[in-house]
């Protein structure tokens, strides 16, 4: 009785190792937004893009309402970032090697590069609403804020 639970397990685990094996080479889409290829000039400002994000063409698109409510809530979720407060380094490491194994998101393996696109991204987000003429956010006054208060524009136009 013992053997063939053994075999049994044996032949699970072989099955589980090919279909692992015979798995697609193309990763899981990944949740996390990578930071597009700076190019060569910015098309807010015609320089080279200082915060390191580049916007996509849809992102260009976006008018003054949507890039407000998008940061809005980009804010508030840096706003909880404390780099003291965050998964140990096994667990991030266990997380990196099953992913690729049994799918999954790479939200989290790295959460101080994560904190850091973010700010990135908020920042050409200000800079896209400064070029559009909208109203635009003290990003350092309202990442320091504590609280759950709702971010608000207060510089520019009207």
């Amino acid at each position: 009785m013992v053997r063939f639970r053994a075999q049994i397990c044996a032949a699970i685990a072989g099955a589980v190792v090919c279909g692992c094996a015979g798995a697609p080479a193309d990763t899981k889409p990944n949740l996390v937004n990578d930071i597009p290829p700076a190019a060569e000039t910015s098309v807010v400002t015609g320089a080279l893009p200082p915060t390191g994000y580049q916007l996509t063409e849809e992102e260009q698109k976006y008018d003054c309402p949507k890039l407000t409510g998008l940061m809005q809530i980009r804010i508030l979720q840096v706003r909880g970032y404390d780099s003291n407060k965050k998964t140990s380094v096994a667990a991030r490491g266990l997380q990196a090697l099953t992913t690729p194994i049994f799918g999954g998101t790479k939200e989290g393996v790295d959460p101080d590069a994560q904190y850091h696109k973010d700010i990135a991204k908020l920042h050409a987000y200000n800079q896209q609403l400064a070029f559009l003429k909208c109203k635009t956010f003290d990003l350092g006054a309202e990442l320091a804020a504590t609280g759950d208060t709702t971010p608000t524009p207060r510089y520019g136009p009207q």
